[in-house]
């Protein structure tokens, strides 16, 4: 099997912070197929991360089993950096609610470290290819979760419908009048990831100004 995308090679944009992952991924990734970019993840102070700006790669990785900031926020942080980026998690293993609340904010993939040798390659060309590689029962109670939550929204505000946990949470920090740093403590995520949160929420209502949030809202 040739893991190319239209005649290419496949670019992997890996998000590191253990110094052993990136010779991992060396040495299962071939270099005539696939052309690894690495992104070491430096901390930024208070527990977070900072996540580079750059154009995404055709997918990227996270390794997401190190210690420091959770999963969660470090996948907001890498979306938020480098919108349009097609990105898998690796950790040692994902609990159905993580793995929920990743898939929600938009990650293509969930691989263990064991799956590195057996499906790496095979996982990577698939979400280079616009699919998704997650466990098939995974996936299955996933989209059954998201059907009964569908249905479940078809009782709340339509401006609401679309929002994700998160964006829930902040639109709920907006009505309660805390700030973009104050939002960003709340969560464990920094002040630049809580005011993506913020636009994404006010884009979502229609609105440019929290003013207009609380009108929306019918809250004082």
């Amino acid at each position: 099997m040739i893991h190319q995308v239209l005649g290419k090679r496949i670019s992997v944009g890996l998000f590191w912070v253990h110094p052993l992952v990136p010779a991992e991924f060396r040495r299962v990734l071939p270099k005539g197929t696939f052309d690894i970019q690495e992104v070491r993840l430096e901390p930024a102070g208070r527990g977070e991360i900072r996540v580079p700006p750059g154009e995404p790669a055709d997918v990227s990785v996270l390794d997401g089993g190190a210690p420091g900031p959770g999963t969660e926020a470090l996948v907001e942080a890498i979306l938020a950096a480098r919108p349009g980026t097609r990105l898998a998690v690796l950790a040692d293993r994902f609990d159905e609610a993580l793995a929920f609340t990743l898939l929600r904010e938009g990650t293509k993939g969930l691989l263990t470290y064991a799956d590195l040798d057996g499906g790496l390659r095979s996982a990577i060309s698939e979400i280079a290819r616009g699919g998704f590689w997650v466990p098939r029962a995974l996936l299955s109670r996933f989209v059954d979760a998201a059907l009964r939550s569908g249905a479940a929204s078809a009782r709340r505000p339509p401006e609401s419908r679309t929002l994700t946990p998160r964006e829930r949470g902040v639109y709920q920090d907006l009505l309660a009048n805390l700030s973009n740093k104050e939002i960003g403590r709340k969560h464990h995520i920094s002040a630049r990831t809580a005011q993506f949160h913020v636009s994404n929420v006010l884009a979502k209502f229609g609105v440019s100004r929290r003013a207009d949030l609380h009108l929306r809202s019918g809250r004082p």
